[in-house]
């Protein structure tokens, strides 16, 4: 049997501590630049010379003693294992911050490794920290490491394992160009140098607090004092070992946030960046769906010839039901998805995310809970499955399941083809309009969802979800240039094709179902159209027609069904038509009666009506309740329902 080491990563949010752990486990857990990525604790490992490696990545924490779930998950990992090795990383930009996490894990271990991180970004500011005064401040070996370097990786490693087996540690310190390595030397006033710690000489807490000569860990944890005075001492030796460590002062440079948080500023910014990424979603996505489903269209061919030794009615279940219905929904869905989520994750690698957070913390605390929901509803713009699970790095627990209820009354990425179609009957009468037109209804009815959003919640939060949480605390990370190779390996793997893996999932049974629904009869009507027949009076309150109704309950597993649904009802086909053209689309459903007051009423629903099933099933994992899944379904139709019927009557009127 193999021996096995166990490794712990732990730092400040946003110090680089997943991409780390992605580079010395080969996993791809999901990282960006903005705090709150990691939540639970992540595992992986390696395996060298019959060793293997065991680690785990820490929430990132500022302290092990407050109260936040991260902290705790933290502290309850750390109070249950005993690492062989416990890594701190240190953000080389930000080190007095960094410092005391690291003091408090100097405490709990003797197996501490310092990982003095993001050099890279610390040059670029005219910083250059000594990780010899780290060292001799934490009694610890310092590896060096750089995000733009894979090398970094490796040196790391050898210093991990160094340090699992007792060492010495090759390389594990090394000192810049042009650093003396002196720490005496530059102590600034008011602090002096013991056994390689750092204790200030003023103030009965910290005298009470200089370390002794050979117990180090037990005078890192402070017996004696206080939590209040131990946060104290830890502060002002932080301050301390920073002043010596890297003295120099960040060089000047252009300040983006007074463009981006502007008060005259940010909102437009903001609306002009939704607008320029619908822009490039819907200008980018036709010619793709169009050129998708014309190959979709030629595979169904070859197989229907596979498929000729087959029954008629078993084949015709198999190619116009499942892989119809299947390939459609593919066409329709892939290109907007391989578009939108590439440049959604750019934006939040680049640091814009944590700032539209900010933005929204007002709007957001007037409602009952923090600016970081709003993070999880421009996720659910891509995808409601996504922006649910995006939902744990919410810290409270009322206020989290406020915002995975709300989820779904932002539009997902499935829905915009309908908007799209849709806003042709208010635009211009079923006329070819432009992209950019189009991109701005769409933004409109984002901020409609938006405002939606925001009542509902605050309902919730006085209502079901009362109750006092947290404060909402959120690090504003550095603008960082966008690593975009990256980024397009992440946007299609983690998220465009592992979402349309799932809508597929539920597409191929539901196509199978449409068909037989289509085809079967009941007294000489094709099913469907008797079943259409029966919801006219309920659609007729709500503004909508029987067949459209119909459509969106159909359309439950994946809301790309919407429209070759609404056409297959209304023509009483045998089966949903694909590679239908935007134009044709829309004369087929003109000639089923949809006008414009029809489509208005039809956009309304289609903003806030039941979640689709892949993300109800994704909000019955997240939560562990079915209540709170079924209230996920009802909240949000209720909402459709009665702007819908409101809609309806004003229009009626007019």
């Amino acid at each position: 049997m193999e021996d096995s080491r166990s490794v712990c990563l732990a730092g400040n949010p946003n110090v680089g501590k997943s991409t780390l752990f992605n580079l010395l486990t080969g996993l791809r857990q999901h990282t960006g630049n903005w705090t709150g990525k990691t939540v639970d604790p992540a595992a992986g490992g390696w395996t060298r010379n019959g060793v293997r490696y065991r680690i785990t990545d820490l929430p990132g924490v500022y302290s092990l003693e407050g109260g936040t779930p991260e902290e705790r998950a933290a502290a309850d990992w750390l109070d249950r294992a005993a690492p062989d090795c416990l890594v701190v990383i240190l953000d080389a930009t930000a080190l007095e911050r960094s410092l005391r996490l690291a003091l408090e894990l100097r405490a709990r271990s003797d197996r501490l490794l310092v990982c003095l991180n993001l050099l890279d970004e610390a040059e670029r500011l005219g910083l250059r920290p000594d990780p010899a005064v780290l060292a001799r401040a934490l009694q610890a070996p310092v590896v060096c490491t750089r995000l733009d370097r894979r090398r970094s990786a490796e040196d790391l490693r050898a210093a991990i394992e160094a340090v699992c087996a007792g060492g010495p540690f090759p390389a594990a310190v090394s000192l810049p160009e042009g650093s003396s390595g002196s720490v005496e030397s530059s102590a600034p006033e008011g602090f002096s140098v013991s056994e390689g710690s750092f204790a200030p000489e003023a103030g009965e807490a910290e005298r009470k607090a200089a370390p002794s000569p050979g117990g180090m860990t037990e005078s890192y944890a402070l017996p004696g004092l206080s939590e209040a005075e131990r946060l104290r001492v830890r502060l002002v030796q932080a301050a301390g070992i920073a002043a010596l460590a890297s003295p120099l002062p960040p060089a000047r440079r252009r300040d983006w946030d007074r463009l981006v948080l502007g008060r005259f500023t940010a909102w437009p910014l903001v609306l002009a960046l939704l607008f320029g990424i619908f822009w490039l979603t819907v200008y980018g996505a036709n010619a793709p769906s169009r050129w998708l489903q014309r190959l979709f269209d030629l595979i169904g061919e070859q197989l229907g010839a596979w498929l000729s030794p087959l029954p008629l009615g078993l084949r015709r279940l198999l190619l116009e039901g499942v892989w119809g219905t299947t390939a459609a929904v593919t066409a329709v869905m892939l290109p907007p998805m391989a578009i939108f989520f590439p440049l959604f994750t750019l934006l939040e690698d680049l640091g814009w995310l944590p700032r539209a957070a900010l933005l929204l913390d007002r709007p957001f605390a007037w409602a009952g809970t923090c600016g970081r929901q709003g993070l999880t509803m421009c996720m659910g713009c891509g995808c409601n499955a996504v922006g649910v699970m995006g939902c744990r790095i919410i810290p409270g627990r009322r206020q989290r399941l406020a915002a995975v209820v709300t989820n779904a009354l932002t539009p997902c990425n499935g829905r915009f083809p309908t908007l799209i179609l849709l806003s042709g009957f208010l635009l211009s009468a079923g006329a070819r309009r432009s992209a950019a037109l189009t991109a701005a209804w769409l933004t409109g009815l984002t901020a409609l969802s938006a405002a939606v959003t925001l009542g509902v919640t605050r309902l919730l939060r006085r209502t079901l979800l009362r109750g006092q949480e947290g404060r909402f605390v959120l690090e504003l990370p550095p603008f960082r240039r966008p690593r975009v190779g990256r980024v397009l390996v992440r946007s299609v793997l983690d998220r465009t094709l592992h979402v349309l893996g799932r809508a597929v999932t539920v597409a191929a049974p539901a196509g199978a179902l449409i068909w037989l629904l289509a085809n079967l009869r009941l007294g000489g009507a094709p099913l469907l159209g008797a079943l259409a027949a029966r919801m006219e009076p309920a659609a007729a309150l709500l503004g909508l027609s029987g067949p459209l109704l119909l459509a969106f309950v159909l359309s439950f597993p994946a809301n790309e069904l919407l429209l070759p649904l609404t056409v297959l009802i209304t023509t009483a086909g045998s089966s949903l038509q694909t590679g239908l053209g935007e134009g044709r689309l829309a004369e087929l459903l003109a000639a089923g009666g949809l006008g414009w007051k029809t489509a208005l009423c039809a956009m309304l629903f289609c903003l806030f009506h039941w979640p689709c099933s892949t993300t109800l099933l994704t909000i019955r994992r997240e939560t562990g309740s079915l209540k709170w899944t079924l209230r996920a379904f009802w909240i949000p139709t209720a909402v459709g329902i009665i702007l819908c019927a409101v809609a309806n009557q004003i229009l009626r009127l007019v």
